[in-house]
């Protein structure tokens, strides 16, 4: 009796499976980062700390110029100013939220494009900041009336459009820094003590150093953004000033961020 020889069978070449359906949109993932930051209990405690920060601050300020009264830009300046510390934080840790809170894997599973996710976040940060700058302002004209009422002045809600561009402008930019310090450095508490320390830290050597004193505003994030907050008419110099300094302190954390997150081993 003889048998047929056989031939061993082969395994067939492992191809790659064709992904159907179309994936997440931009406008999904827009609004899940949106509702990260105010999902989290940093999140809402930062929104909190910044709502009770702007009504002390505004009631304070109502009432000790009961008498002669508060003019808005000055009170719109003054409800900026817990925004101008606390919302870059909040970008910072939306920036971090698949590190920090470990679910990369399950982002990062429902959308692989990281950079779509990045782009997000980016977006999500500039209209939060927009609708708090929003926010801000309405709260300044109501305590504007309330002091107009209690001091008897008359009621001025004119405001020049060129110096609230220049407003929204400069929380914008800060924003946009948070985020970038976060994707660069991927921890939260890092990248708030680099938000608040390098800028300061180089300050310091800058007196020292005569070279990087002469550059000035070039450099200095908070020297070139400082003329926005009298509007958004500034010299060719001083463009030129906000845009390399602009650079130096969201542009290169922002691409060294996302080489970070695109490159990044999930586990």
């Amino acid at each position: 009796m003889s048998t047929a020889p056989t031939t061993p069978k082969t395994a067939a070449p492992w191809t790659q499976p064709q992904l159907e359906g179309r994936g997440l949109s931009f406008l999904t993932l827009l609004r899940v980062e949106l509702r990260k930051q105010v999902d989290t209990r940093a999140g809402r405690g930062l929104l909190i700390a910044i709502g009770v920060l702007t009504a002390l601050v505004l009631g304070l300020t109502t009432w000790m110029t009961r008498e002669e009264g508060a003019e808005l830009p000055g009170l719109f300046v003054l409800t900026m100013t817990p925004q101008g510390l606390l919302l870059p934080v909040l970008g910072i840790i939306t920036a971090c939220n698949e590190w920090s809170q470990r679910t990369a894997l399950i982002t990062f599973t429902q959308e692989p494009r990281r950079l779509r996710v990045v782009l997000a976040k980016l977006l999500a940060a500039l209209v939060l900041g927009t609708v708090a700058f929003a926010a801000a302002w309405v709260l300044a004209l109501i305590a504007h009336l309330i002091s107009a009422g209690l001091s008897g002045s008359p009621v001025s809600i004119d405001s020049d459009s060129g110096q609230l561009a220049g407003q929204w402008l400069t929380q914008m930019l800060a924003l946009l820094q948070g985020v970038a310090f976060g994707l660069a450095l991927l921890s939260v508490p890092l990248a708030i003590v680099a938000y608040f320390v390098l800028p300061t830290l180089y300050s310091a050597v800058a007196l020292m150093v005569p070279a990087l004193r002469d550059l000035g505003a070039w450099v200095n994030m908070t020297a070139a953004s400082s003329p926005l907050m009298e509007g958004v008419d500034l010299t060719a110099t001083q463009w030129g000033q906000l845009g390399t300094s602009s650079l130096l302190w969201i542009g290169l954390p922002l691409v060294i961020g996302i080489w970070r997150v695109l490159t990044r081993e999930v586990k």
